[in-house]
């Protein structure tokens, strides 16, 4: 189920970069601008026809086993707390990226803006071609030691961005991106689950707030990044998360090989 949603989301990743730079090109950036806010619009239409069942009550804790739980809970919580922090590492890159992979290949590279399109649009049609893939090879390795290869392969994108300087190394360093998410779009969620496993409503409410942390993270890097490395050495930085991302994770995987 996660993955039919992550998929779906990674679809429109695809669509709208591509005719998202066609209709600038062609009409105007506001008539994109309007077509972006009319797709906004369209999607609460079904969200209002949705209904949920209502909460069941749960049983009142006393005290002291409210007291046993919270120490427990603290203990129990740590391998979910690092596998957050982790991926807050991996996901760092990917502001940086939105942020100024954009700029460098118009100001610096000179692409047009419909290959410029079509290398931010690249990543999510990977990364939809492999989702169902990691999780069939999840089950025969271990999801941990899959993501050990993600983020790995997000070390390498980022160093195709600071060290290419061409059209053809934004585009293998986008596949290599797609590459990150496919594995970690359709896992991270389940794997944080699986961490905490009498709780995934908190386990997932904790992993979703990893991508406002990582933003903060990614966007803090990159201005100083650039400030004082320009571009695209800014891309080392997040090399760099990656690569503490993929030894922690390693290590993660030796005592926990989650299937």
């Amino acid at each position: 189920m996660v993955s039919i949603v992550r998929m779906a989301l990674t679809a429109g990743w695809i669509i709208g970069p591509v005719l998202g730079s066609i209709l600038a090109t062609a009409v105007s950036p506001r008539a994109m601008f309007a077509a972006t806010a009319l797709c906004a619009l369209a999607q609460i239409v079904p969200l209002g026809f949705l209904r949920t069942a209502p909460p069941q009550p749960r049983t009142p804790a006393t005290p002291a086993s409210e007291h046993v739980t919270r120490r427990r809970g603290l203990q129990v919580m740590l391998p979910l707390l690092t596998f957050t922090g982790l991926y807050v590492l991996v996901y760092a890159g990917e502001p940086i990226k939105y942020g100024y992979l954009p700029i460098y290949m118009h100001d610096d590279l000179r692409l047009p803006t419909l290959v410029s399109g079509a290398v931010i649009g690249i990543q999510p049609l990977i990364e939809l071609i492999l989702m169902p893939v990691a999780v069939i090879v999840a089950r025969r390795i271990g999801m941990l030691r899959l993501m050990i290869l993600g983020a790995a392969l997000g070390v390498g994108a980022n160093l195709c961005f600071a060290l290419t300087g061409n059209a053809t190394g934004m585009f293998v360093g986008q596949i290599l991106m797609g590459g990150v998410w496919g594995i970690f779009a359709a896992l991270g969620i389940i794997v944080a689950q699986r961490l905490l496993p009498e709780a995934v409503a908190t386990a997932s409410a904790i992993f979703m707030s990893s991508t406002a942390i990582a933003s903060a993270l990614g966007g803090l890097t990159g201005s100083l990044g650039v400030s004082a490395f320009g571009l695209p050495y800014v891309f080392l930085g997040a090399a760099f998360y990656g690569l503490i991302a993929t030894g922690g994770i390693a290590i993660m995987s030796r005592s926990r090989p989650m299937r």
